[in-house]
């Protein structure tokens, strides 16, 4: 094996960027004496192993003692520790590098950061392997009160890179951390323009982290409800005392109390009746549901305020870094407009002195685009408005490829964005220019209407993508000067025509799934409506021919809701059979096929309805319709009936599922 020294150095050691061979080696008696120790908190005898040997490795992450405690929060115990181990042991490094300080500024721990630079200031420089500093490892983890500790106290450079160029500005950008991104770009508003390696600023950087905007986060119905009710406000900047769940803090002071109910027992003795019964057994159910709601509603609401408290950031950040017009010449200047994007010949004089190293090499970069185009493409509507509110200017920017915000826009399928800047193009002093309208591409002859007719994404087709893509169409159409509605591209081929070639894949696809769903309903309805067409529950009156269960409300009920059933079930088998024989021609998809599609589905959905509701009555009928009803009877009957249905929507409603009338009204659209 080798010399278990050698395999400690971690000089040698690379995180995952070379190949390199980890130690191996590991001393279990030491593991297991530290992990005995901190479970029985003996404090004492980790402070003598740390005299000892202060520098031992732990673990096969070759930590010391040092960062395993700070790991773990032991405050006091690692400044008695600092303070007993001599200065030069302190800078010893684990695997990757990190010193005590990087552990205690990831873990926010200032009292232990503070100390550790009071007995040695030159710790506050020290990179791992991927070239950070404590300074960075506080700004990716969002440690406020840490980060500006290190700049202030202790002297950090914020402008030191990591490996890949990266600012603590991207670190915090990385790290979804807007808040502190935005105190970091006001201090030091030089990092607003500063590129890594690959030539990405901060505000390119936020396209790619889904978690800053709320369009990119996929909430369930439950979230969602609570991520837009006003009560759910984001969370104040700094840390305050704990505070009931916002949803439902109700005071328990409004409610009487157990003595008061005791009291009023005594004075009225007819309290005994049923209703004051049914009011006391629902008092202590709501407080029963109160505290459960307490404990299952409130860390999640606790987290979606954290979440929205960062959406909000992000925008504020957003604003202050596109605020200023040059900074987004500064993003396109140095690159020349070609078919796949020329190589960047350079950055402004002031973005040169520190990011002329960091410029790219290959010229198919996405990050040659301007930050309003990479929003366009990613499909994020609040990055774009926010930058056209504060800057105007950058929409007159356009991408590698000669494209305007809008025509990418268009071309990636982003309708909210579309919208957005169609109504900022509006009226008789635009904020926009009008020209994003009717500008015309000069290489390719496409107008706005030509890039819309292209198709839709094969991961996003269902059986009316059809009626979709023609409203899009028509939507953009409208847009369009009167003059450009029929322009000609370089192929000589209009926006219509254009759309007909290219959709024809997909009008074969959406006629399949009809077809399919016709098919597959027509079948079910069949089997149903026939299957049960004999299912009267009891027997004929000897005395008048008429059902025993005649006149009683369940048999009414199932007479009534069978019958409207049936009628349904046959409306929904003549249109799915109509369907199935429908020729789709594409202008078809436009009224006529949507319209016979949601009449179908309504009409199965509420045919299905109703036959469950006349099979319930049946099945009542059959057990309980000899005798007179009691409630005894009805709640089992109900239990049986409703719970397990219930119980599942209630996990799928808790669980991130959606929910609404989709299955009848996906076609109205």
């Amino acid at each position: 094996m080798g010399d278990p020294a050698a395999l400690a150095n971690t000089d040698s050691i690379h995180d995952g960027t070379e190949d390199a061979d980890p130690p191996h080696v590991l001393n279990r008696r030491h593991f297991l004496t530290v992990k005995s120790h901190f479970r029985r908190k003996r404090h004492e005898a980790l402070l003598v192993l740390a005299v000892e040997d202060p520098g031992r490795p732990v673990n096969l992450m070759n930590d010391t003692l040092l960062h395993v405690v700070i790991a773990c929060n032991k405050t006091d115990l690692a400044k008695s520790i600092i303070l007993l181990m001599p200065v030069e042991t302190l800078a010893a490094k684990n695997l990757y590098g990190d010193t005590a300080l990087h552990v205690a500024a990831a873990v926010g721990n200032s009292e232990v950061a503070k100390e550790l630079f009071r007995r040695s200031e030159d710790l506050i420089g020290e990179q791992n392997l991927k070239q950070e500093t404590p300074l960075h490892k506080a700004a990716f983890y969002g440690h406020h009160d840490m980060f500006w500790c290190l700049v202030d106290e202790g002297n950090g450079s914020p402008y030191e890179r990591r490996e890949d160029g990266a600012t603590m500005l991207h670190c915090a950008i990385m790290g979804n951390e807007p808040g502190l991104a935005l105190e970091i770009a006001e201090r030091f508003p030089l990092l607003i323009t500063s590129r890594n390696t690959m030539a990405v600023t901060p505000l390119q950087l936020m396209v790619t982290v889904p978690g800053l905007f709320r369009s990119q986060m996929v909430l369930g119905c439950f979230e969602s409800i609570l991520y837009d009710c006003k009560c759910c406000q984001p969370l104040p900047s700094t840390p305050q005392a704990p505070r009931p769940p916002p949803c439902f803090s109700i005071a328990f002071t409004t409610f009487p109390t157990n003595d008061y109910l005791n009291l009023a027992i005594v004075r009225r003795p007819n309290l005994r009746s049923r209703g004051v019964l049914f009011l006391i057994i629902g008092f202590f159910g709501f407080i029963i549901w109160f505290y459960a709601m307490r404990y299952a509603v409130y860390p999640r609401t606790r987290h979606l305020e954290k979440i929205k408290r960062t959406h909000r950031k992000a925008l504020e950040l957003i604003e202050f870094l596109a605020r200023d017009p040059r900074n987004m010449e500064f993003y396109v200047l140095g690159r020349k407009q070609g078919d796949g994007g020329a190589p960047a010949a350079g950055f402004r004089e002031r973005g040169e002195r520190q990011d002329q190293r960091n410029a790219p090499t290959a010229s198919t970069r996405r990050w040659n685009e301007p930050p309003l185009i990479l929003g366009a493409q990613m499909g994020i509507p609040e990055f774009v408005s926010t930058i056209l509110r504060v800057c105007p200017e950058a929409a007159t920017y356009l991408d590698t490829r000669g494209r305007s915000v809008l025509q990418v826009a268009i071309e990636h399928g982003n309708r909210e964005i579309v919208r957005t800047i169609r109504e900022m193009t509006r009226g008789k002093n635009p904020i926009l220019p009008s020209w994003l309208l009717s500008r015309v591409d000069k290489r390719t002859g496409r107008t706005i209407l030509h890039f819309a007719s292209a198709n839709a994404p094969e991961h996003n087709q269902d059986a009316l993508q059809m009626q979709d893509e023609l409203r899009w169409f028509e939507t953009v159409r409208d847009m369009v000067p009167k003059e450009l509605v029929y322009s000609r591209n370089a192929q000589e081929m209009t926006a219509e025509e254009m759309f007909t070639e290219s959709h024809q894949a997909l009008l074969k696809s959406c006629k399949v799934q009809l077809m399919e769903t016709g098919r597959m309903c027509s079948g079910l309805v069949a089997a149903v409506v026939f299957a049960s067409s004999f299912s009267v529950p009891g027997d004929k009156d000897p005395a008048t021919g008429n059902p025993v269960y005649f006149g009683r409300a369940a048999f009414t009920v199932f007479s009534h809701t069978y019958v409207f059933g049936l009628s349904c079930a046959a409306t929904s088998l003549v249109l799915f059979l109509s369907l199935a024989m429908s020729p789709y021609k594409e202008q078809q998809f436009r009224r006529i096929i949507p319209i016979k599609y949601f009449f179908a589905r309504s009409s199965f959905g509420l045919a299905m309805l109703s036959f469950l509701v006349a099979f319930t009555c049946n099945i009542y009928l059959q057990l309980y319709g000899w005798q007179k009803t009691k409630s005894k009877d009805l709640i089992p009957f109900i239990l049986e009936l409703t719970a397990f249905p219930f119980i599942c929507f209630l996990v799928l409603f808790f669980y991130g599922s959606k929910f609404g009338l989709s299955f009848l009204f996906h076609s109205w659209r």
